[in-house]
């Protein structure tokens, strides 16, 4: 690989899996499980899970900032692959499949990196800092955090990529940053229906970002029923989740196979209107 095209993702997972580890990772007693820690970093402060609230999901906003600069950075290169493609590439090859497929293997490589540096990162600075006790419940939860928010974060980088086809890079970023935004701020109008209430029950279950905070969550497929708070569990699963985010993932993979087919040479400068 690379170190040019893969050396902001390291910078990135360095940089971000220090802070949220000195930010988050802070047991009262010194020690903390390893399925703690991973709580820690889809939204849980201490032994209280994630809250409906404007506040909380700020926070939250701050934990999936290294996500954030994956789908700005991973999603605007591919456009711009694109657009070098529809020129020079895409005049001299029918197999326009293939080399989308090959591009977007060079992003889940990004992506993986990304991965590996930010929670290799964070684990050895809260090893560092606190002893923690290594689970197998834990790394079972964390293959679980690890493996939804990789394919929430590649879904809204290919979603960048396609908007960008219409409305430049820039614009094509705004759009799917504020989509996310106008998930967790929907998710705050539950803070004023009970617990038990039916309709907070159907926003968690139709907004899509609460699938990222595992404290929500049940997890009995996984064999993790005491290891999770499972606060809306009546609602929200595991299980559930996973096969909802890959949906979106091949939903959103489909119609970029589908623009790459029918997109001819991009003529237009979208960024400044310019040909």
């Amino acid at each position: 690989m690379k170190l040019r095209r893969y050396g902001w993702y390291v910078a990135i997972g360095v940089v971000c899996g220090g802070l949220l580890s000195l930010s988050r990772i802070n047991p009262y007693d010194g020690q903390i499980t390893l399925q703690d820690l991973v709580l820690q970093l889809s939204g849980s402060r201490g032994d209280f899970v994630m809250e409906l609230y404007y506040g909380a999901m700020v926070d939250f906003g701050f934990l999936m900032l290294p996500f954030f600069l994956y789908q700005f950075y991973g999603g605007i290169q591919l456009y711009c692959q694109f657009c070098v493609a529809s020129v020079y590439v895409f005049s001299r090859t029918t197999n326009r499949v293939k080399w989308y497929f090959t591009e977007l293997w060079g992003m889940c490589k990004g992506l993986v990196v990304l991965q590996v540096f930010l929670q290799g990162t964070t684990l050895l600075v809260a090893a560092l800092r606190w002893e923690v006790m290594w689970t197998t419940e834990g790394w079972v939860l964390l293959g679980i955090h690890v493996l939804l928010f990789t394919l929430w974060t590649l879904t809204m980088a290919l979603g960048v990529n396609l908007l960008s086809l219409i409305w430049g890079s820039s614009a094509g970023f705004l759009v799917v940053f504020a989509l996310q935004a106008g998930m967790l701020a929907a998710l705050c109008t539950g803070a004023k229906l009970e617990p038990a209430d039916p309709a907070l029950g159907r926003l968690l279950f139709l907004d899509p970002i609460s699938r990222l905070v595992m404290g929500w969550q049940s997890g009995g497929a996984f064999g993790l029923e005491g290891d999770l708070p499972a606060e809306y569990g009546h609602v929200l699963t595991l299980s559930g989740s996973l096969l909802l985010v890959a949906l979106m993932t091949a939903a959103v993979l489909v119609l970029g196979l589908v623009a790459i087919q029918k997109k001819d040479i991009l003529v237009s400068n979208l960024e400044t209107g310019g040909v």
